[in-house]
C-alpha cells in the first residue's frame, strides 16, 4: 500500500493543542502512473526498434539496387542493343527507379513519425524551386502532351521559410501527380498568392479528378484514388502533408470528378517580408519610437501574483514581447491610455471591475478600440468560453495554462489581419485598352517594403473629378488612411467639380509643389492628356482611377489603373432587375454620354445580361445623360414615352436619384430602378424597400487603398500590373446595412438602420398575419 500524508497545526483560542494528520490511499494512483511510465518507455522502444529495421532495410535493400540501376544505365549506354533491348533495360531502369522511390518515401514517413526527420529551415527563393522543378518534370509532360503554365511573374522576389529540399520534394511530387492523373492533352497551372502572412501555392491540374469523400482519405499512407489506373503507392501524399506541416505550413486540396484538382499548401514569410498594408485586409506597421521594430508590447491585466510570475517568465524566453502588467481593471485601462500596447491579456475575475467592463471600455475607445483581447480565465465551461467570444473578445486561453498553446495563439492574434470578408469573386472588367483585370486582392507590401517608402518622405497629391459624393470621400479616406501609414505627406488634393479646363489649372498649381505621386481621375480622357503627359515627363509616377488619359502607356507614362468591377456591377444590377420584375418586362438603359471606359462597361454589361439571360424582358428605350444632374428630367421623358415601362437602369446613384423623384412624380411606384453606387439617399430607399430595389456597389474605400499601394509600388521600382479591380458587391434590402459597412468602414447611418428595422418588423407582422390567414 502508498500512502500520501499531510500534516495540519491545530489552534484553540490562538492557542496550540496538537496536529491533524491526513492519509490517503494513492496505491492504484501510483500503479497507474507506472503503468503510463511503462507503456511510455516500451513504445520509445517500440520506435527506436522500427527505426532501426528501417534503417537497415534501407541500407539492405539500396546495396542491391544500386547494383541493378547501376548496370542497368551501363545496358542504356550500350550502342550495339537493338530496340526491343532498349525497351528491356528501360522496364528495368523504370522499376528500378520506382522501387527506390519507394523506399526514400517510407523511410521519410517512419522518419518523421519517430520524430527522427529533421529539417532545416531557412530563407528560400521560392520562384527559383518552382522553376527548377517545373524544369524537371517538363520531359514527362511533354510525353504526355500536358503543357505547365505558370503564372509567378510578380513574385520574383519571394521568399518563404523552408526547407530546401524538401520543399523541392514536395513540389516535384504534386507536379509528378498533376501530369501523372492529367488527361492527354491536358493542362498543369501554377500560382501563386499571400494571405494573413503566408504564402500559398497552387497546383491545378485538368485531370480525372476525385469525389469529396476523397478529399483527407489521399493523404493517409497507401489509399490510392478510387478507379485510377496509374501505378503508385498511395504515400507521396501523406509524405507531402507531413513535410508541409513540419514546416509550419498547411495543404488541402479541392476536386472534381471529370474535371481536374488542385492542391494548394501554404509556407511561412521572414518577418520582413510578412504583409503590413495589403489591399481590405490591413495591420497596423508597428510604432518605431524607442522601440524595437519587430517588439509587441502586452499587458497582462491580473490580480494573482502566481499567474503574473508565470506568463513573466514565459515572456522572458521570447526576445520580441515586452510585459506589462496590471493588477485591477482600472489600472489597465490607465496604461493602455498612456501606453503603446499590441494586446492586452485580460483575467475576468478581477478585484474592482469585471473583465467584461474593461473589455467594453477598451472598445468604446476611439485610440483603443482596435487593440486585440485575449481574455485568460480559470472559467473552462464551454458556455462561459462562446459568451466571451461572443462579446468580441480575440480569443480565450483557460487556466492552467498551456505554455506552448499560449505562445501559438499569442503569435496568431498578433499576427492575424483584420478579415473584412470582401467578396472574393472574379473580376469580370477589362482595362480601358482590354486588358485583362489583376484582383486587388493581391496587392501587399511588406514591413521591408514599408521601412524603405518610410525613409524617403515622399510626397502625394491627388486631383479628383468631384469630391461631393460619397463615393468620392470614402475613396480618398482609403487614400489617406493607407498614405499615412506609409510616411507619405499628401501636399494637395484638388476637386475639377467636372471640368476639364479646372482640373488642368489643378494640376498645373500641383505640379509646382513638386509631388513624386499624382492620383487622379481625368474628367476628359482627350483634353485633359497633355497635363498629365506633362507630369510624367516631369518624373511623377501617376495612378489613375476609372479612366486614363489618352496617348499614355502603362510602364513608361504611368504606373497603374484601377477601377471597381463595373462590368460585374453591372451584371448584378440586371440580375436584381429580372429577380424583382419576374424575368418578364419592358425596361429603359440610362447611360453617360462620357468616354468613361468604367461607365461603359456597366451599361454594357447590364444590357447584355438582359438580353442574353432573360428573353422574356425587352429593353425598350435607351437614353444618354452628360450631368449627373440630368437624371430626373431623362427618366421623366422615357416614363412618358412608354406608360407601360417596368423599369429603368441608371449607370449610377446620383442621377438614379433623379429617376426615383421622377417616377414619384408619374405615380408610377411599382416601376423598378437599379442602379451603382451606394449613396446615401439610394441605400435609404433599398432599406425602406423603395422603387430602387438593389445595386451593384463599389468598393470606394478599398480602391483608395489599393491606389495608394501601387503608389508604393512605383516608389520601390516593384512591377506594377496595368489594370487593378476591386470586386462586384451585390446590394438589396436583405444586406444593405452590412453593405454600407463594407463599402464605408463605418456603420450605416442611424436613418438607414432605423428604416431597416421598421421594415424588418413590419414584414416580420405581414408573414405572421398570412401565416394565421392560412391556418384559419
Amino acid at each position: 500500500m502508498t500512502l500520501r500524508y499531510n500534516c495540519f497545526p491545530l489552534n484553540e483560542e490562538n492557542d496550540f493543542v496538537g496536529y491533524l494528520w491526513e492519509f490517503e490511499d494513492i496505491t492504484e494512483q501510483k500503479k497507474m502512473e507506472r503503468a503510463i511510465i511503462h507503456a511510455k518507455e516500451e513504445a520509445e522502444k517500440v520506435n527506436m526498434a522500427k527505426s532501426s529495421f528501417l534503417s537497415k532495410m534501407s541500407h539492405e535493400l539500396r546495396t542491391p539496387l544500386n547494383g541493378i540501376l547501376g548496370f542497368a544505365q551501363l545496358l542504356e549506354m550500350d550502342e550495339s542493343l537493338n530496340e526491343q533491348q532498349r525497351d528491356f533495360v528501360q522496364e528495368i531502369l523504370s522499376g528500378g527507379s520506382h522501387l527506390l522511390s519507394l523506399i526514400n518515401d517510407i523511410l521519410d514517413v517512419s522518419r518523421i513519425e519517430t520524430g527522427n526527420l529533421k529539417i532545416s529551415v531557412e530563407e528560400v527563393h521560392l520562384l527559383t524551386v518552382i522553376k527548377e522543378c517545373i524544369n524537371i518534370v517538363q520531359p514527362l509532360a511533354k510525353k504526355k502532351n500536358i503543357s505547365i503554365y505558370s503564372q509567378l511573374d510578380q513574385w520574383e522576389d519571394m521568399i518563404v521559410l523552408a526547407d530546401p529540399i524538401r520543399l523541392k520534394q514536395i513540389l516535384l511530387n504534386l507536379l509528378d501527380n498533376a501530369i501523372k492523373y492529367n488527361q492527354e492533352n491536358g493542362k498543369v497551372i501554377v500560382f501563386c498568392r499571400l494571405q494573413e502572412n503566408k504564402q500559398y501555392i497552387h497546383i491545378v491540374d485538368t485531370g480525372v479528378g476525385f469525389s469529396v469523400e476523397e478529399y483527407t482519405k489521399v493523404f493517409v499512407p497507401f489509399y490510392r484514388i478510387e478507379s485510377t489506373k496509374e501505378e503508385g503507392t498511395g504515400i507521396g501524399l501523406s509524405l507531402v502533408k507531413q513535410l508541409v506541416n513540419l514546416m509550419g505550413g498547411e495543404i488541402n486540396v479541392t476536386s472534381t470528378k471529370g474535371t481536374g484538382s488542385e492542391f494548394c499548401f501554404s509556407l511561412p514569410l521572414p518577418n520582413d517580408l510578412k504583409t503590413v498594408i495589403q489591399w481590405g485586409e490591413q495591420t497596423e506597421f508597428p510604432p518605431t519610437n524607442n522601440r524595437k521594430e519587430d517588439n509587441y508590447r502586452l499587458l497582462y491585466i491580473e490580480d494573482n501574483e502566481s499567474n503574473l510570475h508565470l506568463v513573466s517568465n514565459i515572456i522572458k524566453s521570447q526576445p520580441s514581447y515586452t510585459l506589462l502588467s496590471a493588477r485591477t481593471g482600472k489600472e489597465g485601462i490607465e496604461i493602455v491610455a498612456n501606453e503603446k500596447i499590441d494586446l492586452v491579456l485580460l483575467d475576468i475575475n478581477l478585484p474592482d471591475i469585471n473583465g467584461y467592463e474593461v473589455f467594453e471600455i477598451l472598445k468604446a475607445g476611439k485610440e483603443t478600440k482596435d487593440i486585440a483581447v485575449i481574455a485568460v480565465s480559470a472559467n473552462a465551461m464551454p458556455k462561459d468560453i462562446q459568451y466571451t467570444l461572443d462579446k468580441g473578445f480575440d480569443n480565450y486561453l483557460t487556466k492552467p495554462i498551456h505554455v506552448q498553446e499560449f505562445l501559438t495563439i499569442l503569435s496568431e492574434t498578433l499576427n492575424n489581419t483584420i478579415n473584412q470578408n470582401i467578396p472574393d469573386h472574379k473580376i469580370l472588367s477589362t482595362g480601358p485598352h482590354g486588358e485583362e483585370a489583376v484582383s486587388a486582392k493581391t496587392l501587399r507590401l511588406s514591413l521591408e517594403e514599408l521601412k524603405k517608402i518610410k525613409k524617403k518622405k515622399y510626397k502625394a497629391a491627388i486631383a479628383m473629378h468631384y469630391t461631393g459624393s460619397d463615393w468620392s470621400r470614402s475613396q480618398l479616406e482609403g487614400m489617406q488612411t493607407t498614405f499615412e501609414k506609409m510616411g507619405i505627406e499628401i501636399v494637395a488634393m484638388t476637386n475639377a467639380e467636372f471640368k476639364w479646363k479646372k482640373q488642368v489649372a489643378d494640376i498645373e498649381s500641383i505640379l509646382d509643389k513638386k509631388p513624386d505621386i499624382l492620383v487622379s481621375i481625368p474628367v476628359d480622357p482627350e483634353l485633359t492628356a497633355n497635363v498629365y503627359q506633362k507630369a510624367a515627363q516631369a518624373g511623377v509616377k501617376l495612378v489613375f482611377m476609372d479612366n486614363i488619359p489618352n496617348g499614355l502607356q502603362h510602364g513608361k507614362d504611368y504606373v497603374s489603373i484601377v477601377s471597381a468591377d463595373n462590368y460585374g456591377n453591372g451584371i448584378e444590377s440586371a440580375n436584381i432587375m429580372a429577380e424583382k420584375l419576374d424575368r418578364k418586362g419592358k425596361v429603359g438603359i440610362i447611360y453617360h454620354e462620357a468616354d468613361f471606359f468604367a461607365t461603359k462597361q456597366r451599361t454594357e454589361a447590364f444590357e447584355k445580361t438582359i438580353k442574353e439571360k432573360y428573353p422574356n424582358i425587352q429593353i425598350v428605350d435607351r437614353r444618354g445623360i452628360t450631368d449627373s444632374n440630368d437624371g430626373e428630367k431623362v427618366a421623366s421623358a422615357m416614363i412618358a414615352e412608354h406608360q407601360d415601362l417596368n423599369g429603368i437602369f441608371i449607370v449610377w446613384d446620383v442621377p438614379a436619384e433623379g429617376a426615383l423623384r421622377a417616377t414619384r412624380t408619374a405615380k408610377k411606384s411599382n416601376l423598378v430602378i437599379t442602379t451603382i453606387d451606394l449613396g446615401m439617399n439610394v441605400a435609404l430607399e433599398i432599406a425602406q424597400d423603395g422603387p430602387i430595389k438593389g445595386l451593384g456597389a463599389q468598393l470606394p474605400y478599398q480602391q483608395g487603398v489599393a491606389e495608394a499601394i501601387l503608389a508604393g509600388y512605383a516608389l520601390l521600382g516593384k512591377q506594377a500590373p496595368s489594370y487593378v479591380a476591386v470586386p462586384s458587391l451585390k446590394v438589396m434590402k436583405e444586406n444593405v446595412i452590412d453593405a454600407w459597412q463594407l463599402v464605408y468602414h463605418e456603420d450605416a447611418p442611424d436613418i438607414i438602420q432605423s428604416v431597416a428595422k421598421s421594415r424588418n418588423a413590419r414584414e416580420k407582422g405581414e408573414q405572421q398575419d398570412e401565416s394565421i390567414d392560412r391556418r384559419r
